[in-house]
């Protein structure tokens, strides 16, 4: 049987490229800010293709895939209201639907453990319209509050992989989940990104952003058996084919471009939907 381990990403691979994120877009030039939060792409060549990746349609307290998809939609708004880059036009990301379908799965969260790893009530006191307010104020008097929000933010993201963790979903199910993530991402981007790369909409483009980061939380490692779990286990990694893919959407020019556009993610999100369908259900039977 597959040993646990750790689950990694390369942090300092993904921090290194975050702050050149955040060093690049701080030199758009304010006025090219404005614009792009008004979401005019009439003048601007989209990608026009199919959609591609997998679609989740099950329950969330019987499937595991579902169920990794609904955990993933949760990290991707905790992840969003966290970031320190939020745009005026941001919405609460911890939408009425969210919330929803967080409520659903809360009781099955555990897993097989006895640990309490819900994420009641702190979710909920992140998610009240009144800490959104403090967490996008900027004066010095909502500070210390903002601080401690965002203290909470950072708990809820742990607490999340830590459900993961004890999920220990197999290679299947994690491959599936995070297609359907990507394939959600790559949706927002028809119209947040242009075909050149070009950032027409920073909403979208960021709620994008943190589906694709979400879902490179939704596996954790397992011990390699034969050849063909080890290059499973690769293709989940952020080395695999979201790696790539998430320096490129993360690392913005000064003109406000990106190194790919929607076709790119929903290429990723089809890599990870034949990967998934073409392994077992169970982790014991992909070296048999």
């Amino acid at each position: 049987m597959a040993t646990r381990q750790s689950k990694t990403i390369d942090m300092s691979r993904f921090w290194v490229t975050m702050f050149l994120g955040i060093v690049l877009i701080s030199n758009i030039q304010p006025a090219r800010s404005n614009t792009l939060t008004k979401s005019n792409t009439s003048s601007k060549p989209l990608w026009k293709g199919e959609s591609a990746g997998f679609v989740s349609h099950g329950d969330p307290t019987k499937d595991d895939i579902a169920f990794l998809v609904v955990l993933g939609h949760v990290q991707a708004a905790i992840r969003r209201a966290n970031h320190h880059d939020k745009e005026k036009s941001m919405k609460n990301p911890f939408t009425v639907k969210l919330m929803e379908e967080y409520a659903i799965i809360d009781p099955f969260v555990t897993g097989k453990s006895s640990t309490n790893l819900s994420l009641q009530p702190l979710l909920a006191e992140v998610a009240a319209p009144d800490s959104f307010t403090i967490m996008t104020a900027q004066t010095p008097s909502t500070r210390t509050r903002r601080n401690a929000i965002h203290t909470q933010l950072k708990n809820l993201i742990l607490r999340v992989d830590a459900i993961v963790i004890e999920r220990f979903p197999s290679t299947h199910s994690s491959a599936l989940a995070m297609s359907a993530l990507l394939r959600e991402a790559a949706e927002l981007l028809r119209k947040g990104l242009s075909l050149e790369g070009e950032i027409l909409d920073v909403s979208q483009y960021r709620d994008a952003l943190q589906l694709v980061e979400a879902s490179l939380s939704l596996h954790v490692n397992k011990a390699a058996l034969c050849k063909r779990s080890r290059n499973a286990s690769k293709q989940l990694k952020s080395r695999g084919p979201i790696g790539d893919l998430l320096d490129r959407l993360i690392i913005i020019s000064k003109s406000g471009t990106v190194n790919a556009n929607a076709g790119d993610v929903f290429d990723a999100a089809e890599q990870l939907r034949q990967l998934g369908t073409s392994l077992p259900s169970i982790d014991a039977e992909i070296c048999t």
